[in-house]
């Protein structure tokens, strides 16, 4: 039966898989910055590396697509990109996230310490 989901690209297909779970996990998982900037950092130079190896050995490419059985480099080249895509999304997500959790965080300390100084009365006297 696992031999007929996978059929003759298993390799690709599982490696596909993982990467889309590890995605998946570092989506959930809480964000370190200093740990995600350095993890961010190599991800680009690996991609870079990958890409202009792509750029100057097509051949290679195609080599290393057949030996994974995905059959030819163009549709590597596409599950790269797709995966790269996604890891994309991850990363501004989990940037929103921090942003948004720091832009409450701030707009609390302001309306504290509006609060406290006494702000809003004058506010709402001067309407």
């Amino acid at each position: 039966m696992l031999t007929s989901i996978l059929g003759s690209q298993w390799f690709i297909k599982a490696l596909i898989i993982v990467v889309l779970f590890i995605a998946a996990y570092f989506m959930l998982k809480p964000v370190k910055s200093a740990q995600h900037l350095a993890m961010r950092r190599l991800s680009m130079m690996i991609f870079i590396a990958f890409a202009v190896v792509a750029a100057l050995f097509p051949s290679l490419l195609s080599r290393v697509a057949t030996w994974l059985g995905v059959g030819r480099g163009t549709d590597l080249l596409l599950y790269g990109l797709t995966l790269a895509f996604f890891s994309s999304v991850v990363t501004a997500y989990r940037r929103d996230s921090a942003n948004e959790k720091k832009l409450t965080q701030l707009s609390r300390t302001v309306a504290l310490n509006s609060v406290r100084n006494g702000d809003l009365e004058r506010t709402a006297d001067e309407d």
